[in-house]
């Protein structure tokens, strides 16, 4: 399911546009003035998003912003199900998709300040069968492609396979539309929980050790992912067996690392992941309306966002995904612009919700710092800003903002989702910024950062 990220295309559908007024929120609601922001500035903020629902660049969003435990905006606007012509609820619950990973991010930080395990622990330590992993490569070769958007199973036809082999001529970048002759050689150094954690694991990273691998093959099948009654232990046991796509290390490759990071917190903390999470993230931060897809109150789920393309897969496999048992790490989490506001502030207010301490601050620190050089920013588009960005622990991380992707405070950190979902936190600012949407708009973040910066009163 990995593999869809970067090939998913929303249709959209315009809209009629409803607003709600502020109502309330977990965090306290103050006078943007009195720390520092400009109301008539932030105001211009529904003029972007109105026009973006208007103009059908996405069906609906809520935008929330909050600085100092202060909540000083919050909009709610559109629609939450574009066929049924559904308004947009301010307590809308969102499919976050990979903005989960920060949650994972913050639980292994708090596992750590508990002493179960020490980033540079080899994952063998906890995951015996990591000991002796492989790493896939072309046969005859030490060379591991990028990408293989295929399976051994799964396989395109004649005029992809072609393609991929004549697009491979220009670009070491483009994936391989079929699963090219192979074998592997051994690791050249164990797996570390750093390298999980930062996505320089080779760990289901989209390249040929996942396209020949049994556990990769079952990515590929949602609806039958959803009824297999995989949990963390069975389905990390696969992945333990590998091969890696790349050699530890050597590269940065978005991955399911972070599912097998919440495997290692389920056996040094004996507790299941999500149950971990609930009592150590979820329950402090008030964040009464997060849940994993496969867990949502029944109550609860006619708050969940259409997606905009009722054909796509995921739009119907909420019932399927009730049979799940598998609580990942990576992505599947449903939430709201409150409750991940609560969880952004308290990364802004650098380990600090409502007075008091969920995460020591060196840990924020930590989470918030640039681990891998420029690897981050050596493959895709993002090489033309080389060094802008950074990889922290499960979250980007702006190192320069004049050149970054988007114009936010140095040391900024967050995370998007593939359905439109997006959020940061700013400690040197001490502002939070959650954008739930989905469907995504060429641009609209970094119009809602452009509008905020000039809000920030100049002293």
């Amino acid at each position: 399911m990995y593999k869809f990220y970067f090939l998913f295309v929303l249709f959209f559908i315009a809209l009629k546009v409803i607003s709600f007024p502020m109502n309330e929120n977990d965090l306290t609601q103050g006078k943007s003035e009195s720390i520092d922001i400009l109301n008539t500035e932030l105001e211009k903020l529904n003029d972007v998003i109105l026009k973006r629902v208007k103009n059908g660049d996405i069906p609906g969003v809520v935008v929330a912003i909050s600085r100092k435990g202060k909540r000083v905006f919050f909009s709610s606007q559109g629609l939450m199900d574009p066929q049924n012509k559904i308004p947009m609820r301010p307590d809308a619950m969102f499919i976050m998709q990979s903005s989960s990973k920060p949650v994972t991010g913050v639980a292994a930080m708090i596992a750590m300040e508990q002493g179960l395990f020490d980033l540079q622990d080899e994952v063998y330590k906890y995951i015996p069968r990591f000991k002796d992993i492989q790493v896939a490569v072309l046969k005859g070769s030490n060379v591991s492609p990028n990408y293989v958007w295929a399976t051994k199973k799964s396989q395109p036809n004649y005029f992809w396979r072609t393609f991929g082999m004549v697009m491979g001529w220009f670009s070491d970048e483009t994936p391989y539309m079929y699963v090219p002759e192979n074998s592997t050689v051994p690791a050249e150094r164990p797996v570390t929980i750093h390298d999980l954690l930062t996505h320089t694991a080779g760990v289901g990273a989209m390249g040929l050790g996942q396209a020949v691998s049994e556990w990769g093959e079952l990515q590929w099948d949602k609806g039958a992912w959803a009824e297999n009654k995989h949990t963390l232990q069975s389905y990390i046991d696969m992945v333990a067996f590998g091969p890696l796509d790349f050699q530890p290390g050597s590269r940065w490759g978005y991955s399911i690392g972070l599912d097998v990071v919440a495997r290692i917190i389920e056996i040094t903390s004996g507790q299941p992941f999500n149950e971990f999470v609930h009592e150590h993230i979820f329950e402090p931060l008030e964040m009464r309306d997060t849940y994993w897809y496969n867990s949502i109150p029944e109550e609860k789920r006619s708050r969940i966002v259409a997606l905009p393309d009722p054909d796509n897969p995921d739009a119907n496999l909420l019932e399927k995904a009730q049979q799940s048992q598998y609580y990942s790490g990576s992505i599947g989490l449903v939430s709201t612009a409150s409750d991940f506001l609560n969880f952004e502030q308290m990364r802004a207010s650098k380990g600090v919700f409502k007075g008091r301490r969920v995460l020591a601050e060196s840990s924020v620190n930590l989470m918030g710092t640039n681990h891998e050089g420029d690897l981050y920013t050596a493959l895709g588009k993002t090489k033309v800003r080389a060094g802008a960005e950074g990889m922290g622990y499960a979250v980007w991380v702006i190192l320069q903002p004049d050149l970054a992707f988007l114009p936010l405070s140095e040391g900024s950190s967050g995370w998007g989702g593939a359905f439109g979902t997006l959020s940061w936190s700013e400690p040197k600012r001490d502002l939070a910024v959650v954008i739930m949407a989905h469907g995504s708009a060429e641009g609209f973040s970094k119009e809602i950062a452009e509008i905020i910066n000039a809000a920030f009163v100049r002293k």
